[in-house]
């Protein structure tokens, strides 16, 4: 019986797994972490800097995420995410 329980239960656990991101954020040193599908690594250099220094195709799926900003919580691993702070500064840009 505990084998047919540890069966059942393993399947949930592996749902609760968070999905993967490609993230480039100043905390941790501008590197990737996990997929890349959007490129995120690209703009590695333009953490820290003004938003305004960033620049990318006009046809590119992305999400400016401002201070405090309620934002959905789908996964969409082509769209770029670009955090700022309230000094318009980028903190992160992720895949998401």
């Amino acid at each position: 019986m505990k084998t047919s329980s540890f069966l059942f239960v393993l399947p949930l656990l592996a749902a609760c797994q968070p999905a993967p991101t490609g993230t480039v954020d100043a905390a941790s040193g501008a590197r990737p972490i996990g997929g890349d599908a959007c490129n995120a690594a690209q703009y590695a250099d333009k953490v820290g800097g003004p938003m305004g220094d960033l620049r990318y195709p006009p046809s590119r799926e992305t999400r400016l995420i401002n201070p405090g900003e309620m934002v959905t919580m789908e996964f969409n691993p082509e769209r770029l995410n670009i955090e700022i702070d309230k000094a318009g500064r980028v903190v992160a840009v992720t895949c998401g």
